[in-house]
Parts: C-alpha cells; structure tokens; sequence
C-alpha cells in the first residue's frame, strides 16, 4: 500500500515506525497519519465527530469491528469483483465521510491519495486514474463531466443531492447516514430518487413516521432519525427530508431540504431555505442564496411551496466539515430583518 500527497510518497511500512518525521508534514496530512497509525496499533475504539448541521457537534467513540462492518457493506455494493485498487482523499479525515475513506483504503488495501479539501478540485489525473473518490456535493458540483467519468466510483454524502440524468461512465452513488451508523447505510444512483440499503441493514418507520434503521452496524436494534422517508420496502426507500427542519407555513409543510435539491441546480453557490415570522401564515418561507443568481424557475416546485421572498448575496454558514449550519444561519438572518 503506498500513500500518497504533495510533500511525501511513502509505503505503508514507513508510516507504522516510530520514529516517522511528522515535522515534515501540514497538519491534514499528520492526521490522516495518525488515523492509519491507530488502526495499525491495539486500539478498537475510534472518536469522530457529528457535523453539527442538525445541532451542536458531538464525539461518537466508533469501534474497530463496526468500522469494518460499514467498509465491508460499501465495497460489496459498489465494488463486488474487486476491482478498485487507488482512492482519493479529499475530505477532513476527523470526520466520519473522509475517515471511512481511509479505513476502506487500509482493509480493502488501496493506495491511497491525499488531497486537502477545496470548494474547487483541480485534480492533477495521470495514466492511471483514481478509482474511487468520495465528495461533498459542493465539490461534486464544481467538477467537469471529464474528471467525474475519470474514476470508477464516486460517492457524494453530507448533504442531500438533486436526481441527475447524466450519462457518466462512472458510477455516481448519493449515500445515506450519519456518523451514529458509521458513514452510510444506503446508496441511490445519482439518475434514481430510490436508495438501497447496504449489508444486512433494514428500515422501517417509528409511530411518527420517520425512519428506524437495524443491522449489524446497530448491534441489530432498531436506531431512530429524524429522516422523513417514503419507504419502498424493508430494503428501499425515498429521502423525502428531516422533520426537525420542516416549516408550517399556513397549514402547508415545506421540506426545505426537498425544495433546495429542486432548485439548486440553477445556482453556482449555495442556498437555504429559511423562514419569517408572517401574522397570516405563522412563518413565510424564504430563499436565501449567497451569490445574486436572477430568473430563478419555481415551476418545479409543488404547489405553494414557492418561496414567498428571495434574498441574495446572504452569509450562508458552514460546519466544520462543509454542510449548512442552519440553525446558525437561520438565527443571524432573522437578526437582521
């Protein structure tokens, strides 16, 4: 296994010594190193955080078995032959979505290369493409249809990504999870709305209708979201939003996650849909967009969930690993009006 970054090229054996050199290396790369150090020492339980997009970030302690469980459940799916051999990193490794990728690369023994996250990816491909890559929607965004059909699998998690019809030569995965299930537990091909679970996890819903998950990755007892579903099966389903977001306008509920994936094709940056207090409606939706984006087309939308205001060139807030922090931006919106 060799891994791979701007300032070093070195052989797994290299890594595991004591004495390596980490005064050589940028802080992204020294983490990355020591995450390969603990999974190679006698440590069976790992920290990551939650990305706090749904409320304040908190350390989850992950173990090694479950690690293994999750990595094993997405290579059957995405990768059944075997045939991936070199991954990319480009996610903050503290977090579940860039950890996994680093866990998948030592179980499943890929070459491994580093690349600090950006919202804009210039990846420098040779001969030999990468294989396998996971991206935040942004920086899947931002990418040309020439280096997304250069790898073989790309997965794309952390926010909810609108159905696109492209023909890749690729497979384009969105994934579904959290880091309480240890990265995903579902993937849907970027051209289908339906998302199939991985392994032996199945779903169901709870008496509020909102999604349980059980499987190996739960010790097989059912973990409740908050995630409204449509649910297809024990096995499939369609992400409709989460219920903790969901805004009562006049006796209508509009799912902003829903009606942000319908519209965010159309802008180069990023939206939200936020809300106002209204004396008719109890609260307004609004649009919330950071660039200045005009002729917006609502006809997608469904019927009176059009935003009732847009507001452009806002400060849309991220979390540490790049999802919208909506609580943070929603509180310094309604600030200023």
């Amino acid at each position: 296994m060799i891994i791979k970054s701007k300032n070093f090229v070195l052989k797994l054996e290299e890594i595991l010594k004591d004495d390596l050199p980490t005064e050589r290396y940028n802080e992204y790369e020294i983490n990355v190193l020591r995450l390969i150090q603990s999974w190679h020492s006698s440590v069976q339980n790992f920290s990551h955080h939650t990305s706090g997009s749904t409320g304040r970030p908190k350390k989850i302690e992950i173990s090694r078995d479950k690690i293994e469980i999750s990595a094993s459940a997405t290579m059957a799916a995405i990768d059944p032959l075997g045939s991936i051999k070199r991954s990319l990193l480009c996610l903050n490794p503290l977090f579940i979505g860039g950890a996994m990728v680093v866990y998948r690369a030592l179980i499943f023994d890929h070459d491994l290369t580093l690349l600090e996250p950006a919202n804009e990816l210039q990846f420098q491909l040779d001969d030999q493409p990468f294989d396998l890559v996971s991206l935040a929607p942004l920086q899947f965004y931002k990418l040309s249809k020439k280096q997304i059909d250069a790898f073989k699998v790309v997965l794309i998690g952390g926010a909810p990504i609108a159905v696109l019809d492209t023909p890749y030569k690729s497979k384009v995965f969105s994934t579904f999870g959290m880091t309480e299930t240890v990265s995903h537990i579902a993937l849907r091909e970027i051209a289908s709305e339906i998302f199939e679970t991985t392994g032996d996890t199945i779903i169901g819903l709870t008496d509020d209708q909102t999604l349980k998950i059980k499987g190996s990755i739960t010790d097989h007892k059912w973990l409740k979201t908050n995630d409204i579903v449509d649910m297809i099966d024990a096995r499939s389903f369609k992400w409709i939003g989460r219920a903790d977001f969901i805004i009562n306008s006049g006796g209508i509920k509009i799912n902003p996650e829903y009606v942000e994936k319908l519209l965010k094709e159309q802008f180069d940056g990023d939206i939200m849909i936020a809300y106002l207090p209204d004396k008719n409606l109890g609260k307004k939706a609004v649009l919330l967009s950071d660039g200045n984006t005009q002729n917006i087309n609502f006809s997608t939308l469904p019927k009176y969930h059009k935003p009732k205001d847009v507001f452009f060139n806002q400060v849309i807030f991220k979390t540490e690993n790049g999802k919208i922090d909506r609580l943070k931006t929603q509180s310094q919106f309604e600030k200023k009006q």
